[in-house]
């Protein structure tokens, strides 16, 4: 399962090519220089795969935490169906972004993801906030027996509440 910061749309049934529609985004202004939280992961073999990930058959699953700040004119409508994504690394739109892998963790633990900014000079107009018990999820890939829980989530804007690593990340100046 996976948990985000928007609105389901809408199913798409179709036998031969079934999906959904998701708008990712709520209106945002501030510039967070963090996400902090707890979680607890659990992940499962993976057991579902489609291309171009099918060579993860029977390895451990991976979550994933990721946060992003855009200054995008509406929420993004994602199209599982037509493979219609988020592209974090290439998108313009994206002023700053922060991600985190999972691996199994021993109940919850604390987790800060830094964002890193592109930009200081546009202007925010919506926060995404993804997590997702199989990183590929999107793709029809994972374990159907992934479990995460996901707690207090908060943005972090104070510098003195990071690592020195942890802020040169940030890239904020």
């Amino acid at each position: 399962g996976n948990i985000y910061s928007g609105k389901f749309v809408k199913a798409i049934t179709s036998l031969t090519n079934p999906g959904a529609e998701l708008d990712w985004g709520v209106p945002f202004t501030s510039r967070p220089i963090a996400l902090k939280g707890y979680v607890d992961y659990r992940p499962g073999t993976v057991n579902k795969t489609n291309a171009p990930y099918t060579g993860m058959s029977g390895k451990t699953d991976v979550g994933i935490i990721q946060a992003f700040i855009t200054d995008w004119s509406a929420p993004f409508r994602i199209s599982t169906s037509s493979g219609k994504f988020v592209d974090t690394a290439n998108d313009p739109g994206i002023i700053a972004y922060g991600s985190m892998d999972l691996n199994k963790t021993n109940g919850y633990i604390e987790f800060t993801v830094p964002l890193t900014y592109r930009s200081t000079t546009r202007k925010p107009t919506y926060i995404v906030i993804a997590a997702a018990a199989s990183k590929y999820g999107d793709y029809f890939t994972g374990s159907t027996s992934s479990v995460m829980y996901v707690d207090e989530f908060s943005l972090v804007y104070d510098p003195s509440q990071l690592t020195e690593e942890q802020l040169a990340k940030v890239k904020y100046k």
